[in-house]
């Protein structure tokens, strides 16, 4: 998995997690109620660490963020809501001992906030300190996000203080209420589990089978159900069925498939603290991450380490986070941290590789790349690595990879997947073979004949070649109908009317895709080109010096220089 993917836009029918994170660490009322307590003149020094700290969680500065709250809630300590403010932030920081130390400050002033009680509930309940951790938990607070904190730490607590019933009550009442009511039947599958109930554990887990919520989670708690009580085929069969209908190649899922496969035994039951940490990882992910709340997506994933510092998961998923809020030498930490038999050691190298990508460290990415796909060849890894050399265009490189990806697939695989054969032909065309990337376009157009891509590269191509030019116009055409706002599809319709030797068209559409995609080299080559042929030469060669700005290839820039000296002219006599 590439965990970009885990910030996707607000769902119109779910409560906003932008208002969840102001409850989490304060907001519109309480930063007003903050303001207000600093309106003296001696409030000056607390006023500028509050300010700073607010200035710190804008840049995303979790170490800046923690210190100066903190120091604001030692000038104001009696300000509950600064006080969340620092406990969350130390949290975020990776502190936990801070954080409790904060939490104990803040209980003191005020015993039904949230926050602090949650961590102070977590601290007792990880120390085996369960009486302790009681008489901070609140399944029944207001606060929706330290609430599911509160009813999971709760049920698994009753659960390891021998309470199976009061245990079940505290999961059932999670499982009425509106956020995640099936992770909450799966605590109570769960315990069935533990507790010998087969009969119970069975109905339980045959409910979720059709779940929305945690369903890796889930398929694994099954198998090991099934598995624990002599039922191997049974747990094997529901492993495949899921990851037939995922495509997943790597993770637990397989691990325990392969186990099961080989005769092996999987994990054993799972205790209290590895229950409740994995109950605590889900929600970071399923409504936090996607819905665009990152500091109570980490909040969620340092109390469930705290619980379990073992929980691959929820490591691999702080570490995605850490890399996507700029965090990246945090991140490149943890994801080397996995060893070579961890079940997420393929999605540690991946992301891995990309940080040093986005680092401009090529060669060290590669290295990764290759090395993973070496030891845990899998599509994912091959992919990966082809896309990588496709990208940084050693397309000779990539040409072997893609070919070899094809070949393992097989028809069906093709058409429900035919980005390997678009990239395979891009390889071929740039190795000027150009009849068999011809051949690989159309296979797929065959396969999707609204491939926007594939539309457009094969269009421009027979363009740019003088050929089909009937047939290659009504492609890009469509290609623009389907993507109308692709800089690159309506640069490929200009430059099709450019050949044809209609620049007033080609100018219309060269400067919309310029405006579109102000940044692509080939597309602001392309507007000068145009200018030339037009008669507008100081604009012509104003856009090709721009053209050089913006990392065009070897090639490009030969030819640009050349247009730059001697006009149009130079560029045909170029070598």
């Amino acid at each position: 998995m590439t965990f970009s993917e885990l910030y996707r836009p607000l769902k119109a029918a779910s409560v906003s997690a932008v208002a969840l994170m102001s409850v989490l660490i304060g907001g519109g009322a309480q930063a007003a109620e903050e303001m207000a307590f600093m309106n003296q003149p001696e409030d000056a020094s607390l006023l500028g660490d509050y300010l700073a700290g607010t200035y710190a969680n804008f840049l995303d500065d979790s170490d800046a963020r923690s210190k100066y709250y903190s120091r604001a809630f030692e000038a104001a300590p009696t300000n509950v809501n600064i006080g969340r403010r620092a406990v969350t932030s130390a949290l975020t920081a990776g502190d936990f001992e801070k954080a409790t130390e904060l939490a104990q400050e803040v209980y003191a002033v005020d015993d039904t906030e949230s926050m602090a009680s949650a961590v102070l509930a977590i601290d007792a309940f990880t120390k085996g300190e369960h009486k302790e951790a009681k008489k901070y938990l609140d399944p029944n607070t207001a606060d929706i996000t330290m609430g599911i904190v509160m009813a999971f730490t709760d049920g698994w607590n009753e659960y390891a203080m021998g309470k199976e019933k009061a245990a079940r009550t505290a999961f059932k009442q999670q499982a009425a209420r509106p956020y995640f009511g099936e992770l909450a039947k799966l605590q109570i599958a769960n315990l069935e589990a533990l507790e010998g109930n087969r009969a119970a554990a069975d109905e339980g887990f045959e409910e979720l089978k059709e779940t929305t919520q945690s369903t890796v989670e889930t398929a694994l708690a099954t198998a090991r159900h099934y598995a624990n009580t002599g039922r191997e085929a049974k747990a094997l069969e529901r492993l495949d069925a899921y990851i037939d209908e995922t495509g997943l190649e790597s993770g637990p899922l397989q691990a325990y498939a392969a186990a099961l496969r080989a005769g092996d035994d999987i994990e054993a039951p799972l205790n209290a603290r590895e229950q409740l940490s994995r109950a605590l990882t889900d929600p970071s992910y399923e409504f936090f991450l996607r819905n665009r709340a990152a500091d109570a997506a980490e909040v969620y994933l340092r109390l469930a380490l705290h619980v379990d510092p073992q929980n691959e998961k929820a490591e691999l998923w702080l570490a995605s986070l850490l890399e996507n809020t700029e965090r990246s030498d945090e991140a490149m930490s943890i994801y080397k941290s996995f060893s070579e038999d961890s079940p997420y050691v393929i999605s540690a190298r991946l992301s891995e590789a990309n940080i040093y990508f986005d680092r401009e460290d090529d060669e060290k990415a590669l290295r990764v790349l290759e090395d993973v796909n070496n030891r845990h060849e899998t599509f994912v890894t091959r992919e990966a690595l082809g896309r990588a050399r496709l990208i940084r265009e050693n397309y000779e490189d990539a040409l072997p990879i893609y070919t070899a990806i094809i070949e393992s697939m097989s028809e069906e695989e093709v058409a429900k997947n035919t980005q390997p054969l678009y990239f395979r032909g891009i390889s071929y065309e740039r190795t000027k073979d150009w009849e068999k990337a011809e051949a690989d376009f159309l296979r797929v157009l065959d396969i999707e004949p609204e491939n926007a891509d594939a539309l457009n590269y094969l269009g421009y191509t027979w363009v740019d070649r003088g050929e089909n030019l009937e047939r290659a116009f009504e492609m890009i055409r469509k290609a623009v109908d389907l993507e109308p706002q692709s800089g690159a599809i309506i640069d490929s319709l200009g430059w099709a009317h450019y050949k044809l030797g209609q620049y007033e068209a080609a100018k219309v559409q060269l400067e919309k895709a310029v405006e579109l995609s102000p940044s692509s080299s080939t597309i602001v080559d392309h507007l000068g080109d145009v200018y030339w042929k037009l008669g507008r030469y100081r604009e012509a060669g104003y856009q090709w010096e721009r053209a050089l700005i913006y990392n065009p290839t070897d090639e490009e820039r030969e030819t640009i220089e050349a247009k730059l000296k001697s006009g149009l002219s130079g560029a045909e006599t170029a070598p």
